[in-house]
């Protein structure tokens, strides 16, 4: 059966279960009835004397006990957890019969067994064994018989039922592993400073056990699948594909174990982190807890007084352009002209620079407008941008020192010339 399968039959059943605290409490007497009396059935009076007990410990009314008492078994048979078997109900002496789905909650509800090194070692060990004996028989005979007595039938039952109760016994760990941390929660709640070696002794006594038992898992399922490993190959070889398909069911079965152990152990992990982070930086932090029944009260009361956060939000002054980088681009190859001649420069390379400063005060003597890029586009025909760039700084402080006016507008980028990968922001005065 695969999901899609198994998600209609069971929405198709039209089972819909309605139970409260009376309900769960009643079938679990009765179930318990049936195995003390060890009877094959019940009748009425025997459904008043469980529903009594029911009575009592939920503290119900005495004047109607009968008539919550036949309401109570009507609500189980409705829940396909009683089932009346004396014909359909045509007798006038009803008789009843606790269903598989009320053993299946009353022993879920009576499950305090847990996985244990001791316990998963016992029941793995008898695996092995159960295993070799199977190996063994194999040397014997090869009939189709043989294979479904000796190989089927203990691999279905035998192996199948013991990793049943490894899995079981996983619940019961599942469900302390959650009692630990309501008691975790409850020290805390009761007292904050003086939980602090019982919830660390908590943490430290649950992760060694989950890390003790995921390791012992990692080790015995070795053992199991060399064991199944055998096994396998002589009913490949015997074309015996039903062995197969039991050996593959319970391979898949072995791998959920490791899995599920390497998910509690790291599960674990991550709220021992946690509860110790609590521990150490809130819990010791503040230890009569003023800090954190300050914070409750204060959200408790925001309706009435609110309260703000004050956050520094300073209106950003956007002089640098966020970078866009280009899509790369062929390398430019130019050809190294010769320089010129010494007389024409100095050592300092201030040549450049000279003549925009001359160029600017010329303008400025004559009124003349100032355009930062019109200043310096006639020197990039003669010298490079490596060699004008570290002079357009000094020129931009000169044309503010000099000129009376104040920059017009935004700066806007631009080229200085169309085929130049350059921009920069330009100056008008």
């Amino acid at each position: 059966m695969n999901v899609p399968e198994a998600v209609s039959q069971a929405y198709n059943t039209g089972l819909q279960l309605s139970l409260n605290r009376e309900d769960i409490a009643f079938i679990a007497g009765i179930h318990t009835y049936v195995d003390i009396s060890h009877h094959n059935s019940l009748e009425a009076a025997d459904l008043e004397k469980v529903y009594a007990i029911v009575n009592e410990v939920s503290h119900g009314n005495h004047d109607s006990l009968t008539q919550r008492g036949q309401r109570a078994v009507e609500q189980l048979l409705k829940n396909q957890l009683l089932l009346r078997i004396d014909g359909g109900g045509i007798s006038q002496h009803p008789v009843y019969d606790i269903t598989q789905l009320g053993k299946a909650i009353v022993g879920f509800l009576t499950t305090h067994q847990k996985l244990t090194r001791q316990n998963l070692t016992i029941i793995t060990s008898r695996i092995i064994g159960f295993l070799a004996d199977i190996r063994i028989s194999l040397e014997t005979s090869g009939t189709a018989r043989f294979w479904e007595e000796k190989v089927q039938i203990p691999l279905d039952c035998i192996v199948g039922e013991l990793l049943g109760a490894i899995e079981k016994r996983q619940r019961g760990l599942d469900l302390e592993q959650k009692e630990v941390r309501e008691q975790i929660s409850t020290l805390l709640e009761k007292s904050w400073m003086n939980a602090l070696e019982s919830c660390k002794t908590l943490l430290e006594t649950t992760s060694e056990t989950l890390q003790e038992l995921y390791r012992t898992l990692l080790v015995e399922n070795t053992t199991i699948k060399q064991g199944l490993n055998e096994i396998y190959e002589q009913a490949e070889s015997h074309e015996q594909f039903q062995v197969l398909e039991t050996i593959d069911t319970i391979y898949h079965r072995l791998d959920q174990l490791e899995q599920w152990g390497k998910e509690r152990v790291s599960s674990w992990s991550q709220y021992y982190r946690r509860v110790n982070d609590f521990l150490q930086s809130i819990v010791r932090f503040d230890p009569n807890r003023e800090l954190s029944e300050n914070l409750k009260e204060q959200i408790r009361t925001y309706p009435e007084n609110p309260w703000y956060l004050k956050v520094i939000d300073p209106e950003v002054y956007r002089t640098i352009r966020e970078l866009t980088l280009p899509s790369p681009k062929r390398r430019v190859v130019r050809t190294i002209t010769d320089h010129k001649p010494a007389e024409e420069t100095d050592d300092d390379g201030n040549l450049i620079l000279d003549l925009l400063i001359a160029d600017t005060k010329n303008r400025l003597q004559h009124n003349q407008k100032l355009d930062l890029i019109e200043l310096i586009k006639p020197y990039f025909k003669e010298y490079t941008l490596d060699q004008i760039y570290p002079h357009i700084g000094t020129l931009i402080d000169l044309l503010l020192k000099e000129s009376k006016e104040s920059p017009q507008g935004n700066p806007k980028w631009e080229k200085p010339l169309v085929d130049l990968e350059f921009e920069m922001q330009n100056l008008y005065l």
